[in-house]
């Protein structure tokens, strides 16, 4: 009878080994195994290179940086997928956004993206859609200097042909991956990229790159085609979240640039249309 009672213990310890294994691997309340789709080949969006080392080294995900990058699919999975890893492993389908087959866009549309001379997801505004399956969009999140008249930013409002099948238009109001967010936290709002959602529960990129899982109704979309005019009180972004008191001095609707000041303050700050609000008030 002690052998048994030995041999049951000896499994109730590895079993609660295994959860905490798991659970250290997967911190974040918000489901590993939604349903994607997509087919062999189709450009993806994912974190899975710094998923898996930081798994490896053991490190707190909910502090790690997570950076995303474009991939292709391999072979979709119920709960988790192959993306062609040299290592065979699986990556979970919450850390994989797929990247819409023959996905068109108009001038002005916002578009899931990643920045395609360079690396990591980024947002465009399209400036030409003469041929609407490799549109020309400006990046929304880029660094532009505070200066209107800046060199670098004549630069960057020049934009880049998007490769077709490699973007997905975003609609104000929808749920969806590469939506801006502002989330509440400690009675302050905190700014957010939307990656994936279940039901009520979204899982966000916030400052540093880091990811968290919270609730739709701790959150709020920020539209990326609010109507907001030069003289406007708005909400803007200040470090890891949205402060009130700014007013809107110039706007470049077709590169979606907004040049704000803080009151009582002399200095003009640029932000992208994702980075400044009115619906916060």
């Amino acid at each position: 009878m002690k052998s048994v009672r030995f041999v049951s213990a000896l499994f109730a310890i590895m079993m609660v080994g295994v959860v905490c294994a798991q659970d250290k691997a997967w911190p974040w309340d918000f489901p590993q195994g939604i349903k994607i789709e997509a087919e062999p080949g189709q450009k993806i969006l994912t974190c899975q290179s710094f998923y898996f080392d930081k798994v490896k080294s053991n490190d707190d995900l909910t502090k790690s940086v997570l950076i995303w990058y474009d991939r292709e699919m391999e072979q979709v999975g119920p709960e988790k997928s192959d993306i062609g890893r040299s290592d065979k492993q699986l990556v979970p389908n919450a850390l994989i956004i797929p990247l819409k087959k023959g996905e068109k866009a108009k001038k002005g549309d916002v578009v899931l993206t990643w920045w395609q001379s360079g690396s990591g997801l980024d947002r465009a505004i399209v400036i030409d859609a003469s041929n609407p399956t490799e549109p020309v969009g400006v990046y929304l999140d880029r660094y532009w200097k505070d200066d209107p008249k800046d060199e670098k930013n004549k630069e960057l409002a020049k934009g880049e042909k998007l490769k077709p099948n490699t973007f997905n238009v975003l609609k104000d109001g929808e749920w969806q991956p590469g939506a801006s967010v502002a989330y509440r936290e400690d009675g302050e709002w905190k700014k957010g990229i939307l990656m994936n959602v279940s039901g009520d529960k979204v899982l966000l990129s916030v400052f540093s790159s880091h990811l968290m899982a919270t609730t739709k109704d701790r959150c709020k979309l920020i539209p990326m085609k609010e109507k907001i005019k030069k003289g406007n009180k708005v909400w803007a972004t200040f470090v890891d979240g949205f402060r009130s008191g700014y007013i809107v001095k110039e706007i470049n609707e077709k590169v979606g640039r907004l040049w704000v000041q803080r009151e009582g303050s002399t200095r003009l700050e640029c932000k992208s249309i994702a980075e400044v609000t009115k619906v916060l008030d």
